[in-house]
């Protein structure tokens, strides 16, 4: 079980953070253990230190204070980010009734939320939908933003982290660690029946960790599309328009992240944060189809 805790740590540090005992002990490789097992099964360990409620390896000491700290303000902000994520998500749903499901993901979802931390959402939609879905979710996220602007300051607070479709989900191409743990972690708000379906076609996450399928999915009741889903609704209907619109989507918003990234140019950190991003998420992050 060393080994496993080794392993979960070294996955967890690539994302930048060291876990609680709990935590680590909920997320460990190869099903779930109680603390005190695990506290067990490293006491040995010549890699793994356990400190103030907290392990990481030997040489990652440096995540600690960092992880400390994210874990105090997660416990008093982590109820207001939720709130305008499950708000996000109702709007989305309602305006766009192609989108499956909506899960949170990043800081939000692993426990260790900042308030200058982005709310990364996690999106599944239908086949030939992802960009039109992806459009409107990034013109709602701006929404958001504009609303929030006098507690949280304008900027952007929605970061849609990864748009899966159908096809892509059933099953996934990757199956490795990495993408286990990214659904380990997604937190469904709408949709998890969907997110079930997903978990079922995919057999293969039980080899890294079969606690996922016995995650209980709990989520918001789907809302009926309101007069803009109903027009989106009939336009899924029609494959020609909805693939003329796809290939606009595409080109719009594939433009507004390649700007938003050159503007960020000159930051090494988050120039160093994008590509860790796309190693990770390949293939599926959101314009390497």
């Amino acid at each position: 079980m060393a080994l496993r805790a080794k392993r979960t740590l070294e996955i967890m540090h690539e994302w930048g953070y060291a876990p609680t005992l709990q935590a680590l002990a909920d997320d460990l490789l190869g099903g779930a253990v109680t603390v005190p097992t695990l506290l067990l099964s490293v006491s040995n360990s010549d890699d793994v230190v356990v400190e103030d409620g907290f392990a990481f390896l030997r040489t990652h000491r440096s995540l600690l204070e960092k992880s400390r700290r994210r874990v105090e303000t997660h416990r008093s902000l982590n109820g207001s980010a939720r709130t305008i994520a499950e708000g996000f998500a109702r709007e989305l749903t309602l305006a766009c009734p192609l989108v499956e499901c909506v899960g949170l993901s990043g800081s939000v979802a692993s426990g260790g939320f900042e308030s200058r931390d982005d709310i990364d959402i996690n999106l599944f939609v239908l086949d030939g939908a992802k960009y039109f879905v992806y459009a409107v979710a990034l013109l709602l996220g701006l929404r958001v933003a504009i609303r929030h602007r006098q507690s949280r300051g304008l900027r952007k607070l929605i970061c849609i982290n990864v748009v899966w479709t159908r096809s892509q989900c059933d099953p996934f191409v990757r199956q490795d660690s990495s993408l286990a743990f990214e659904l380990l972690h997604c937190r469904t708000i709408l949709g998890g029946a969907c997110f079930q379906r997903v978990i079922r076609a995919n057999p293969w996450i039980d080899d890294f960790f079969p606690q996922l399928r016995e995650t209980p999915v709990l989520d918001l009741p789907q809302p009926s599309p309101n007069s803009v889903g109903r027009i989106v609704l009939w336009i899924g209907r029609h494959e020609r328009l909805l693939r003329s619109l796809e290939q606009s989507a595409r080109l719009l918003t594939k433009a507004a992240y390649s700007l938003s990234h050159w503007l960020r140019r000159g930051d090494p950190t988050a120039m160093e944060r994008l590509r860790f991003l796309q190693r990770v998420k390949y293939p599926y992050e959101v314009f390497q189809d």
